[in-house]
């Protein structure tokens, strides 16, 4: 986490949300990984150069239906048209119905597979509708974020490829964006 927060600077007067993690566990039924609890802390939701989003954990259950962390929509999981792999050979290892979506782009998922019950041993899983599958990354969430805002990946594994060409990506919380907006000003220019 310490390098991807050297990678990604915020701006904006928001830093991180306090999030009472325990309350967070008992909403889902299980801790969340600690990486991205420090991300959280150090960042909060919001988005990366507004192509990468990251949600915030839900703190109650009726906010489960919103956009915090949540399962997959019931309509990809019903119609089964997301179950398509890059590599094949992981279609019969995963489950649509174990991934825990933490964010996403216009086009794209990006999950955890919930493997066991070490959350810090879940790989990332990111549904890219440029390749109308699923690719599997053995690391977790801050690893991830760091290797694709350092252009790491043979595969680029997202659909949009705006992040490659940003030498010093920037995040902006949700409340900075949306008061930003409420006041008509732009925050992104």
């Amino acid at each position: 986490m310490s390098e991807l927060t050297e990678l990604l600077s915020s701006f904006g007067p928001t830093r991180g949300d306090n999030v009472d993690w325990g309350v967070v566990e008992t909403v889902y039924g299980r801790s969340l990984p600690s990486d991205y609890q420090r991300f959280v802390a150090a960042f909060g939701s919001g988005s990366i150069e507004q192509v990468l989003y990251v949600y915030a954990p839900a703190t109650t259950t009726a906010e489960l239906a919103g956009n915090v962390v949540s399962t997959l929509p019931a309509g990809m999981l019903a119609s089964g048209s997301a179950d398509s792999w890059v590599d094949p050979s992981q279609g019969g290892l995963y489950r649509l119905e174990d991934m825990l979506l933490w964010g996403w782009t216009e086009q794209d998922f990006l999950c955890w597979i919930i493997s066991g019950e070490d959350p810090d041993c879940w790989p990332v899983a990111i549904y890219s509708r440029f390749h109308a599958a699923w690719s599997v990354h053995p690391f977790g969430m801050a690893e991830f974020l760091s290797r694709l805002l350092r252009d790491e990946f043979d595969e680029w594994p997202i659909s949009d490829a705006g992040l490659r060409t940003v030498s010093q990506p920037r995040f902006l919380h949700d409340k900075d964006e949306e008061t930003g907006w409420e006041l008509q000003e732009k925050p992104w220019e």
